[in-house]
């Protein structure tokens, strides 16, 4: 028996056929968004280039310069983000992450005889490039600012911390956009005081080190000055506590403590990438943005996952 779908479809191709016509004009119902619009940035696939160059140059002499396990994987996985986002920078949309084929221009061979100074040269880009991306992610707006933000937290981070190599590498490159009404003020203030509270019970950890101690007195300091930073540059945001709902206990060691860093941090960085996308304001883009790079930064230290796209929904 040929069913009734079949049937049709089958009319369908035998009147082609009989018009003598193999290609059949359709209109869509929709038309294509037009590209978001993003800064130009004539310099940054050259820039990129150079950090995949001293990337691969690393790698190349690791064996001779007695670069450990963990110092190559985190090389590898730092040239597989570069290349990443090149994809999307090349694009003709990359606020909203369009991806592209086009390889990276060719870049000026690298020639440092040490590792320290391949990395120096390395770290000294990706200061420069954090930088860079955000001036261009303040004026911004939309998928726009926080596709800035995101680069400048992830060059923040790899600045200081790609040297060390990292303990878990993400793999976070989907294609998720933010709601851009989702996070309000209100949220990352909630945000704040939930996360001092999680600080606290991390430093109330017994065998605690002084290095130790020093790091989580460092961000529960820094989320404190976040709220007071929030609360000052915009009128009318609510002061009031974090929404009931969460579960957190005292840690019990150092690995409690620093889990209970890596939850908070993780739970950040998406409400403060929502917050770079969604405010009009420039004075809490710029809050945000600095917020975004810290956050991500301190996920890497304490263990947590380094990210291709910091603040980004996963």
């Amino acid at each position: 028996m040929i069913g009734r779908r079949a049937l049709l479809i089958g009319g369908a191709l035998g009147l082609t056929g009989m018009a003598g016509c193999g290609v059949v004009n359709v209109t869509l119902p929709w038309n294509p968004p037009s590209p978001l619009p993003v800064a130009a940035a004539p310099d940054l696939p050259g820039q990129l280039a150079r950090a995949r160059a001293l990337a691969d140059h690393l790698i190349d002499h690791a064996e001779a310069w007695t670069l450990s396990a963990r110092q190559v994987a985190s090389l590898r996985w730092f040239a597989k983000a570069v290349d990443a986002h090149a994809r999307v920078l090349l694009s003709s949309d990359p606020a909203r992450r369009q991806q592209v084929t086009t390889p990276l221009p060719s870049a000026k061979k690298v020639t440092t005889a040490t590792a320290k100074a391949t990395y120096a040269a390395l770290t000294a880009l990706l200061a420069t490039l954090a930088a860079e991306h955000r001036a261009r992610a303040l004026p911004a707006e939309g998928e726009a600012a926080l596709l800035w933000a995101s680069l400048a937290a992830f060059s923040s981070t790899m600045a200081t911390r790609l040297s060390v190599g990292f303990a878990k590498r993400g793999d976070d490159d989907t294609g998720l956009t933010p709601d851009l009404t989702a996070t309000t003020r209100e949220k990352v203030l909630a945000m704040c005081l939930q996360a001092a509270y999680s600080y606290e019970l991390a430093i109330a950890a017994p065998s605690l080190t002084a290095d130790d101690q020093h790091l989580l007195q460092q961000r529960l300091r820094a989320w404190r000055t976040l709220r007071e930073n929030v609360l000052a540059v915009g009128s009318e945001a609510s002061a009031g506590p974090p929404p009931i709902g969460y579960d957190l206990r005292p840690a019990r060691n150092r690995a409690g403590a620093f889990a209970l860093a890596v939850q908070t941090e993780t739970a950040a960085l998406p409400i403060f990438g929502g917050w770079v996308a969604g405010t009009a304001v420039k004075s809490e883009r710029s809050v945000g943005v600095g917020a975004l790079a810290g956050a991500n930064t301190a996920l890497v230290r304490f263990g947590g996952n380094a990210l291709r796209w910091p603040g980004w929904p996963a």
